[in-house]
């Protein structure tokens, strides 16, 4: 931003106030030099005109006055910033109902001496442009350069996101899809962040990713208005990029911004890449684990930065179904092969946290050198597996018959004696409707019930033996 009192000190004594004394911080888009009677249709304002007055030369006192308030009247309808006037061609000195025109309009007057050419005015403009602008690049350079090296931070985001609002003196907020944690900043980097500002972008965010639209959009938020920027990371958005700002950024503001945008789209296509890295050669783990060679997996697990345990639960989903694995629990290591997919799940749990509406079966808790003996039942069991259930294999060192006890005694209702007594008849339908006095249909209902409430399977004869013995002696 140059100013008229920039201008008229950088033009050093070309370029003389008038009046006011001092000048107004009055901005300047240029230097203009015109003798029109009505010069604004050629300005697009806040313009320094600078005439010689042929407009009000050879003009009685009254005229002159008429003149000066029509010709100073355009001007400041065309919103020039100032206007200088040359001495010596047309006037000597400075008419006074010039003037009082410039007065009473509240427009700046400035003199160029008769031995100072208009150029040299036009001159010290355009030198301060071309100072500005080298001083706007440096900044500019060296804002971009604080942007890549948050990039190379373990933060990344986050660094990126303050170092943004820094510049852009506004809130900057980076939202990836799905659950992951937002970066947002205040303006400035420091301060507050409007109340309710997250939750308020995370549904305009979900309501661009729903709509499957991939352009800019500018929303209304309780705060004001705000610009979300699709960030992509080559194969389609992966986040957006909030500020707290409507319309159109100013040039150097839009570098900034573009080169935050990329930094963001690099780090997520980097993340993105380490996982399918991270999945392949976990995936590479479980199919020597799987083909019955641990002790090989064991050797190559810490060169590939992943942890083996000792004792597993074998999970195995069918893939076909929408591919599930996107849910799947972090510490799983994964393999697919013949639309299914093989994981291996650390024994944490009595049993494994998987999603609802998955298809498939697990079994364990197992050591790794029996997990090979064990696929084939497993594997087989989850293709039978009705639809959205994932059914127990009775295979592992240890079941957990205590709870499943606890589990039927604490649902209440006859779903307890019935197992009891289904298991007592080894799994006979009339027999157990029987010793119950109900209908068979009944006996299939509960079970079906049962089987659902514990994730097992009452027919394995694993689970029947230990479930059995833990309602007998409970």
């Amino acid at each position: 931003m140059i100013t008229l009192a920039q201008l008229a000190e950088a033009a050093h004594g070309d370029l003389v106030p008038y009046w006011p004394v001092p000048l107004p911080r009055v901005e300047l888009t240029g230097v203009h030099v015109s003798e029109l009677e009505d010069p604004t249709v050629f300005l697009d304002g806040g313009e320094l005109l600078l005439t010689v007055g042929m407009q009000l030369a050879g003009l009685d006192a009254p005229a002159r006055a008429e003149a000066a308030r029509a010709y100073v009247a355009r001007l400041v309808e065309g919103r020039v910033a100032a206007l200088g006037l040359g001495l010596g061609s047309g006037h000597s000195m400075v008419p006074d109902e010039l003037r009082a025109a410039c007065i009473e309009a509240g427009l700046p007057l400035l003199t160029v001496p008769r031995e100072s050419p208009f150029l040299a005015v036009s001159r010290a403009y355009w030198e301060l442009v071309r100072r500005g602008g080298e001083a706007e690049l440096t900044a500019l350079l060296g804002l971009q350069v604080a942007l890549t090296r948050a990039a190379a931070k373990d933060d990344a985001e986050p660094a990126i996101v303050r170092e943004l609002a820094h510049a852009l003196g506004t809130w900057v907020a980076y939202l990836p899809e799905g659950d992951g944690p937002a970066s947002c900043t205040p303006a400035g980097g420091s301060g507050e962040l409007p109340p309710g500002l997250l939750d308020e972008l995370r549904r305009e965010a979900a309501a661009l990713q729903t709509g499957g639209r991939g352009a800019t959009a500018t929303v209304h938020l309780a705060s004001g208005p705000a610009s979300l920027y699709p960030v992509s990371d080559g194969y389609g958005p992966v986040a957006y990029l909030a500020v707290g700002r409507g319309g159109q950024l100013a040039p150097a503001e839009r570098h900034l911004f573009l080169t935050a945008s990329t930094l963001l789209a690099h780090r997520a296509a980097a993340l993105r890449h380490a996982d399918e890295e991270r999945s392949r050669s976990d995936g590479m783990l479980v199919a020597l684990v799987l083909a019955g060679h641990d002790d090989a997996a064991r050797l190559l697990a810490p060169q590939m930065h992943t942890a083996l345990p000792e004792t597993v639960y074998l999970v195995v989903l069918d893939a076909s179904p929408g591919r599930g694995d996107q849910a799947l629990p972090a510490n799983a290591l994964g393999f697919e092969l013949g639309g299914l997919i093989y994981m291996l799940l650390p024994t944490e749990t009595p049993r494994p946290p998987l999603p609802a509406g998955l298809r498939g079966a697990w079994g364990g808790p197992v050591p790794l050198r029996r997990v090979r003996e064990v696929v084939g039942q497993v594997a087989d069991a989850a293709g039978q597996a009705p639809p959205g259930r994932v059914v127990r294999v009775g295979h592992g060192l240890e079941l957990p018959g205590d709870e499943w006890a606890a589990a039927l005694a604490g649902a209440g209702g006859e779903l307890l004696p019935t197992v009891r007594a289904y298991l007592r008849n080894r799994g006979q339908w009339e027999a157990t409707a029987r010793d119950l006095a109900v209908h068979r249909n009944s006996v299939r209902h509960r079970i079906s019930r049962a089987s659902e409430l514990l994730g097992v399977d009452l027919d394995d004869p694993d689970v029947a033996a230990h479930l059995w013995l833990a309602l007998r002696t409970g």
